[in-house]
């Protein structure tokens, strides 16, 4: 373990302290070539600090090449006699005085999980808001599974949108995904076993993992949740994101819905949960029915949320429309096969409703009198004129050999396949460096295939057509380059 003199006197930060050993020690001698450093939880640990401290002066290392990061390895020194000058100014000083690495500025925002705040119609929302905030019953207590009026309005949504066949006492209103799951989690027993697609969706995982449920990863085969390796696992609910598989943006075929569900018509007490998260955002061919649509037997447990397409945007507005709004948080919905709806009501008789009344009255209104399907339709249009934009420019600037693009059909991101010579931890290093963070496929993996590729996920939601194009030449230019070799 290397032994660093810190300094509490000294005006350096901790990691510019740390930043500067090491390179002393590797031009000194005393670290040598190919010699392994401790990983950055360990030298945090001995040195009493933040690992952030130390993850910032192992970055600046990597940078100036004093360091090597080989993934699943760790850090190793360099052959830096063989290097050309290398600078040798220290990084930047921190602002923060705890010592925590500060993020640099996002010049480009390619987060899958952004969306445009800027044409939500807000006036609308906000004149909604007004009239109810004068009924004086929208200040008393409501039915723990929502206000009626609203799963009235969502199971007509549903019907129409999505093919979804539900009472609206099936429906219950929750405070998005993270919520619905929690309320899910009281209908099942502890020894309930869950299977989950991998890749798949992270948030869900640690909920239902936080509540003391066992889960089982099932792989997927081309790119779609596989039934037959399901089939022989013990699992009582299976976790599918069929109508646009996350993060693989894959369509789960007719055929494999098909066997999903007569797989959970073998067990009386086994079911389908389907995550339709982002159904509304489709670019090829038609709207992709909803699972529950095809089940006759009540097995599929119906999620859905309004994140994409309101919520966010609410959140957002909470300064421009008014502390009248300081309620608005994500709302979502679950719908209930009728076998389980008695169980859920007698356990929930000491629980409300998440979710305002004075936001689900809002809501209500916004979906009866039309607004919420006219705001989809624009959005439609707006994402597809973005989309369409950064396919272009993904195929003008970056060439064939090195990139495959795919889950393109829908939804708020592609993903990107690169075959150059880079390592992932390469390019995720320089995109947040130069403010263009990325996010990888492998976070999104429990057991990474053999074969897998450098892939990212590339969100154009909170994009303009007018800054897509230096956005992708920017991240071509600048991230995807080639390295240029150092200089003997």
């Amino acid at each position: 373990m290397i032994t660093i003199p810190l300094d509490n006197t000294n005006l350096k930060p901790f990691y510019i302290q740390i930043y500067e050993y090491i390179r002393k020690e590797i031009l000194n001698g005393n670290i040598a070539a190919e010699e392994k450093l401790p990983s950055s939880r360990n030298l945090a640990a001995n040195l009493n600090v933040s690992r952030s401290t130390v993850d910032t002066a192992y970055d600046q290392l990597v940078a100036e090449g004093y360091l090597d990061a080989r993934p699943r390895q760790g850090y190793f020194a360099n052959h830096v006699t063989h290097l050309k000058q290398i600078p040798t100014s220290a990084p930047q000083k921190e602002n923060n005085e705890k010592n925590t690495k500060e993020a640099p500025p996002v010049h480009f925002d390619f987060n899958p999980d952004s969306i445009d705040l800027e044409h939500f119609p807000y006036s609308i929302w906000k004149s909604i808001g007004k009239n109810q905030l004068d009924l004086p019953s929208n200040f008393s207590a409501g039915d723990a599974k929502g206000d009626l009026p609203l799963r009235q309005a969502i199971a007509n949504y549903l019907r129409g949108s999505r093919g979804v066949i539900c009472r609206p006492e099936q429906i219950i209103i929750g405070a998005g995904l993270s919520n619905l799951l929690q309320m899910l989690c009281i209908l099942f027993s502890g020894e309930t076993i869950f299977a989950m697609e991998d890749p798949g969706y992270l948030s869900a995982r640690q909920v239902l993992s936080t509540n003391g449920y066992s889960i089982l990863d099932i792989p997927l085969k081309e790119n779609t949740m596989d039934v037959l390796a399901l089939a022989k696992t013990n699992a009582d609910i299976c976790y599918v994101t069929p109508s646009h598989q996350f993060p693989l943006g894959s369509v789960m075929p007719v055929s494999t819905r098909q066997k999903l569900l007569h797989c959970a018509e073998k067990k009386e007490n086994r079911y389908i949960l389907e995550d339709d998260h982002d159904s509304e955002f489709r670019y090829k061919g038609k709207p992709i029915p909803a699972l529950q649509s095809l089940d006759k037997a009540g097995k599929v447990i119906y999620i859905g949320t309004f994140s994409k397409a309101i919520s966010p945007a609410i959140r957002s507005e909470e300064r421009r429309v008014g502390k009248e709004c300081r309620s608005a948080i994500r709302t979502g919905y679950m719908v209930l096969p009728m076998a389980l709806l008695p169980r859920f009501e007698r356990l929930i008789d000491n629980y409300s409703c998440p979710v305002s009344r004075i936001e689900q009255a809002i809501l209500t209104d916004f979906i009866k009198q039309g607004y919420f399907e006219k705001h989809l339709n624009r959005m439609r249009k707006i994402y597809k004129g973005k989309h369409d934009c950064m396919m272009e420019q993904l195929q003008k600037y970056f060439p064939e050999k090195i990139l495959e693009i795919s889950g393109d059909n829908a939804g708020l991101y592609v993903l990107i396949r690169y075959l150059g010579p880079q390592t992932e931890e390469e390019i995720l290093r320089r995109a947040k460096t130069l403010g263009m963070p990325l996010k990888s496929l492998k976070g999104y993996y429990q057991n990474l295939p053999f074969h897998y590729l450098p892939t990212f996920l590339l969100g154009f939601a909170n994009l303009s057509e007018e800054t897509i194009p230096d956005a992708i030449r920017s991240l071509s230019e600048k991230v995807f380059a080639s390295p240029k070799p150092y200089l003997l």
